[in-house]
């Protein structure tokens, strides 16, 4: 069992999570639905020095030339490493793709992928309405991404918080891994009735394996 203080607060994390990841989707989607939108062509044009990945710095010149500032280039570390799946600290093409992509409408992400793209040259910028869309969902990232650790800082205070218990107390038919249900479970006994596609958004930005499942890692 974990306290009912302990249950509030992780469930608080969850409900960020999903609603955070819910926010990017629609954007995402929002991004794909404009007809010019090439992803190769987005890669070329924050790839200024051609080198094939997306570095951090890279994304901070994005943003500022976007009129976006607030944002610090650890935490663009933190966002290039969650979707940095080669562990080479950059993002190559279907790392950056996958910050910008649909995640649930497969027919969407297709019909982007398949647009032909225009040549993005060293100093070319995108259509002013791309170069926004694509600004919104780094700043989204961001945004979640400080929410999600003052949420996860305000758990960890709780003296009686331990990561195993709760992993333990949310995985009900206790097989080492927390699936859709057992998510919806848990929120729902928490008081928040949680929607399918809620519910699947938080396995989506948890699953580091694809296997649609949340390891105690």
């Amino acid at each position: 069992m974990i306290s009912v203080e302990t249950e509030r607060r992780v469930k608080n994390v969850m409900v960020a999570l999903a609603g955070g990841e819910r926010g990017l989707e629609a954007a995402r989607d929002r991004l794909c639905r404009v007809p010019d939108f090439s992803p190769l062509s987005a890669f070329e044009r924050v790839d200024r020095d051609t080198s094939g990945a997306v570095s951090t710095h890279e994304l901070m010149s994005f943003l500022k030339d976007n009129g976006v500032f607030h944002v610090t280039l650890t935490e663009l570390d933190h966002l290039v490493a969650y979707f940095d799946s080669n562990g080479n600290k950059k993002l190559d093409q279907s790392e950056f793709y996958a910050m910008f992509l649909p995640c649930e409408d497969n027919f969407l992400r297709d019909t982007a992928l398949n647009r032909p793209s225009v040549r993005v040259l060293r100093f070319d910028r995108l259509p002013a309405d791309i170069e926004y869309q694509m600004a919104k969902i780094l700043e989204a990232e961001i945004d979640l991404q400080r929410n999600l650790e003052n949420l996860k800082y305000d758990l960890e205070l709780l003296p009686e918080y331990n990561a195993n218990s709760v992993f333990n107390f949310i995985d009900t038919n206790k097989s080492g891994t927390i699936s859709q249900d057992e998510v919806s479970l848990f929120l729902k006994r928490a008081g928040y009735y949680v929607t399918d596609l809620e519910a699947l958004a938080i396995i989506r930005r948890l699953d580091t394996d694809g296997n649609s499942m949340i390891s105690y890692a």
